[in-house]
């Protein structure tokens, strides 16, 4: 555990340790003042730079959500509408050194406490629940919906796998956690990445769901989309797809013709065997 931070005269109070890369440690703090919670990002030793990178990534990405929004807001017809891309990963809070080790003040918007914020890795290996197929569709549409984003910014993700996609149920949050792998192009993410990564994000909804893209086995709750559903994903999974846009607009034209569009909780099953 790390001490008791101020920054602006507002303590941070030390919280538990939630994380660990070879970058950096998380760990939960609470600003006194306000009782909100934070993830408070800690450089590992010698990499300061990752943590400085990792900031800069977030500010351009928040930068280029507002400038969208703002654009959409002259063509929108309903104001209620929004793009929202900014939902899609974390909000840099605040950044510092301290005895020369780079720390990160991370939040997630409209979510109060960061603990709520679950990786899909430890829902299937530590909590042993999957998510039913209906479940899984607005996390697919969600991390397509942020590849389109963010491919057309010219900015590659480089990390998405289950346990950089954290999912808040209540509000049907998934996001892209760490972008410290990301890279920026100076005209577009090239076609073999952008397959890639919509490849990357399938596969990692195929995990949540509690299947296996090796054996290309997927659970069958007995829904009578199953069948074309998981022969979606598995296309997807195999790379059939190299424009966001496009296999975001395929996506849903999909399962707007199995499931009505409309609020759905989320549900999760206990994995067999367990």
């Amino acid at each position: 555990m790390i001490r008791t931070f101020t920054r602006q005269d507002l303590p941070y109070e030390a919280g538990k340790l939630v994380g660990t890369t070879e970058g950096f440690r998380l760990y939960l703090y609470v600003q006194v003042e306000t009782g909100k919670a934070f993830l408070f990002q800690v450089a590992q030793e010698g990499q300061n730079g990752l943590l400085d990178r990792f900031g800069y990534v977030l500010n351009e990405l928040k930068q280029n959500a507002l400038h969208l929004e703002k654009e959409y807001a002259k063509v929108r017809e309903d104001p209620k509408v929004l793009l929202n891309y900014q939902l899609g990963f974390p909000e840099l809070v605040d950044t510092f050194l301290v005895d020369g080790t780079r720390i990160n003040v991370l939040g997630f918007r409209n979510v109060e406490n960061p603990a709520a914020m679950v990786p899909i890795a430890r829902m299937v290996k530590k909590d042993h629940l999957r998510v039913d197929m209906r479940t899984s569709v607005w996390i697919m549409g969600k991390l397509l919906k942020l590849l389109v984003f963010a491919h057309s910014q010219g900015i590659s993700v480089g990390r998405i796998n289950a346990g950089n996609v954290l999912l808040e149920p209540d509000q049907h949050y998934a996001v892209l956690f760490d972008w410290t792998a990301s890279q920026f192009y100076s005209n577009q993410v090239p076609p073999e990445i952008r397959k890639k990564e919509i490849s990357q994000a399938a596969k990692t909804v195929i995990v949540a769901l509690g299947g296996n893209v090796g054996n290309r086995m997927i659970p069958d709750d007995g829904d009578e989309g199953y069948g074309r559903y998981r022969d979606h994903l598995l296309r997807l999974s195999d790379g059939a797809e190299s424009n966001p846009s496009k296999a975001h607009e395929r996506f849903y034209k999909l399962v707007d013709g199995l499931w009505q569009r409309e609020f759905y909780q989320f549900t999760t099953y206990q994995m067999k065997g367990e």
